[in-house]
């Protein structure tokens, strides 16, 4: 069924409406439809397309959170992504109540957005009236509501968003020119956010014009691999797919028909006749970018994916539980241990989220379910940022050195290599095992070391609750009942050495 025949708002419609690449998790999509609703309201109709990526991106989990706290579009030039961008702000501005950063690497295409928004807000009276304050001037857009919700439209620098401490929304527009040193600048300002997200959207990266690409090529990594909690959608053409033919240009522009025509892509096609030219095409056209590898040794995993594979298992769990919180990346990790009918140590991940007040109040849930014999955390993890919460509700983790990290790195990984471990083949933790290397110690000991697309707060936490189950996890020997003999009436009787059976 082609795209003409289901979209009655965009009847010469071609454009291949499904991401080439997707990676999407389940949730409630009612913030995705009530987004979509109030654009549409607003006089902006959106493609089907479209719609998907707002569903992905405003879905939420049953606890009230976002179900992808990190969202990642990849789309050819010119194809209606800075509409979902806007839509997205829109909502958030005027239902969400949020604070937003609206960032891109250029001012024209900031002060674009800001435009573009503004015309959605003037056309209609009932969102006019609520604004306060708009201003677009000296690099920077502003607009301001009533309720204290505001968004604010610049460009990139190592000093953006300093000085603000909770925005919820920050969008990284052209993020194929995405530096470390910007998004350091911005990473502390959403940490005290109740339900921070950050979109990146952008075209491919072409290595020849984006010298800075790898920050946006470590997020596609994370999206191809399916890691959990991001959104990502890319749409391209396969190289397979012959570079002059109309279906490759359908299959990798959504919106064409609408946005893109065969006018349109046959004229960029005769102007864009050298090497370098295709190759633009190729990547600006047909989202076949040219992505930056980041330059590392060849890592061998610490443990086998097949050797790992094979401790998968569900064996009857007995005795005491050992809790582990780790923080790396700004994510979160509970980790739980308990040893099996057979002798093993089952492993498990409960919890792998941002930073949020509810970190706290799931450890405070988990601690009073479960009863744990233990709540482990390395003394120089991030995670140590919870103890004082923690503390005022009477639950004081237990705090490793780096010693005996290392020590429990080790540990780990005798276990797992005589096949003492078990696990239910999570994906938090299996991504963790994948990419983690060993770094080298003093004494033969090694600690966990990263690749950067790995979140390693998982293996951390279920590292630490092994050592803490083996360690507080013995289960207190009942105290011997002395027989009777020794026992007067008025209490027990004095301690005979000469008469003792040693």
């Amino acid at each position: 069924m082609t795209a003409s025949l289901i979209c009655e708002d965009f009847p010469t419609l071609t454009g291949r409406q499904e991401p080439h690449n997707e990676s999407i998790f389940s949730g409630d999509i009612t913030h995705g439809d009530k987004s979509i609703e109030l654009a549409r309201r607003a006089g902006a109709n959106s493609m089907p397309w479209q719609k998907r990526a707002q569903h992905g991106i405003l879905s939420m989990t049953p606890a009230g959170r976002w179900t992808h706290p990190d969202c990642c579009l990849i789309i050819p030039r010119q194809n209606g992504k800075s509409e979902i961008l806007i839509h997205r702000c829109l909502y958030g501005l005027f239902k969400l109540g949020e604070t937003i950063i609206y960032t891109a690497q250029r001012w024209k295409t900031a002060r674009d957005a800001w435009k573009r928004m503004m015309a959605l807000i003037k056309g209609r009276a009932w969102l006019r009236n609520r604004v306060v304050r708009s201003t677009c001037s000296q690099g920077e857009g502003i607009i301001e509501l009533a309720s204290g919700a505001v968004i604010s439209f610049g460009t990139r620098s190592n000093d953006t968003g300093r000085g603000l401490t909770e925005v919820d929304l920050i969008v990284y527009d052209e993020a194929y020119n995405l530096t470390d040193g910007e998004m350091s600048a911005m990473a502390f300002t959403q940490m005290a956010a109740k339900n921070p997200q950050t979109i990146y959207a952008s075209s491919a990266v072409n290595q020849d014009e984006h010298p800075n690409g790898a920050v946006l090529a470590s997020v596609r990594v994370r999206g191809l691999n399916r890691e959990p909690a991001l959104y990502f959608a890319e749409y391209m053409a396969p190289e397979e797919m012959p570079r002059e033919d109309e279906a490759t240009h359908q299959y990798a522009n959504p919106s064409y028909g609408v946005i893109q025509t065969a006018e349109k892509i046959q004229k960029i096609m005769r102007n864009l006749a050298t090497p370098a030219g295709r190759k633009g095409f190729d990547v600006e056209a047909l989202g076949r970018g040219d992505w930056p590898v980041e330059k590392r040794e060849i890592h061998e995993p610490v443990i086998a994916a097949e050797a790992w594979g094979d401790m998968e298992g569900s064996s009857e769990l007995v005795g005491p539980i050992a809790i582990a919180v780790d923080r790396h990346l700004d994510w979160y990790s509970i980790a739980m241990a308990q040893r099996t009918t057979s002798g093993k140590i089952h492993i498990e991940i409960g919890y792998l989220d941002r930073p949020s007040t509810g970190v706290v109040e799931t450890i405070a849930a988990i601690v009073e379910a479960r009863d744990p014999c233990v709540v482990m955390m390395n003394r120089t993890s991030p995670a140590t940022s919870l103890n004082p919460e923690l503390k005022v509700k009477r639950i004081e983790p237990v705090l490793s050195s780096g010693q005996e990290m290392a020590q429990a790195c080790v540990g780990f990984l005798d276990d797992a290599l005589a096949g003492q471990l078990e696990h239910t083949n999570d994906p938090r933790l299996t991504n963790s095992i994948a990419g983690v290397e060993k770094k080298p110690m003093s004494g033969g000991l090694f600690g966990w070391d990263y690749d950067t697309a790995v979140i390693l707060s998982p293996l951390v936490a279920a590292t630490l609750a092994r050592v803490g189950l083996l360690t507080y996890g013995v289960d207190e020997p009942k105290p011997v009942a002395l027989p009777p003999s020794y026992v007067a009436a008025t209490g027990p009787a004095e301690f005979d050495a000469l008469s003792a059976g040693f």
